[in-house]
């Protein structure tokens, strides 16, 4: 069935083949012990995550905006599947589009743990990166304003 993986080491989202076997989820997420659900969508897609991807000390990571607009970090690769009402994987129903539209790659990170929760640091060398793609992001959300503005004006 129809998934998407996020990849936040090479900075993409794919489609995957997903066999329907739990124990693939962990393959495609590189998990050693387990995955987590996340339920960001309200069409009931699920995004499935490494359980252990806050435990370690380095990883790579991603900003994922939910449909409600609550903003996590995520580390470590994703897999989007779809869920039907028993709660059973199906193809995922969202477009590839729309779960691009809802990531912002944080690349490679630093992760700390305190007696308050974790801190998520970006390592130097991504440190540019991150510093680009907020630019980006927020001139693309300009630019957009911009046009949608001049659109809803011409008619």
């Amino acid at each position: 069935m129809k998934a998407y993986l996020i990849d936040p080491i090479n900075k993409i989202v794919s489609v995957v083949d997903y066999n329907g076997d739990y124990q693939t989820i962990n393959k495609l997420i590189n998990s050693q012990r387990g995955f987590d659900a996340v339920y960001g969508f309200r069409n009931e897609d699920t995004l499935y995550v490494d359980d252990e991807g806050l435990l370690r000390k380095e990883n790579y990571g991603f900003e994922f905006t939910y449909d409600n607009g609550h903003v996590a970090p995520l580390m470590g690769k994703a897999l989007v599947l779809g869920t039907d009402a028993e709660g059973e994987s199906v193809a995922v129903k969202s477009t590839l589009e729309e779960v691009e539209s809802k990531i912002r790659w944080i690349g490679k990170v630093q992760i700390y743990h305190g007696q308050t929760g974790f801190e998520i640091v970006p390592i130097e060398a991504d440190v540019e990166e991150a510093k680009n793609s907020i630019i980006r992001e927020e001139v693309n959300k300009k630019i957009s304003k911009i046009f949608n503005k001049g659109g809803k004006n011409d008619s």
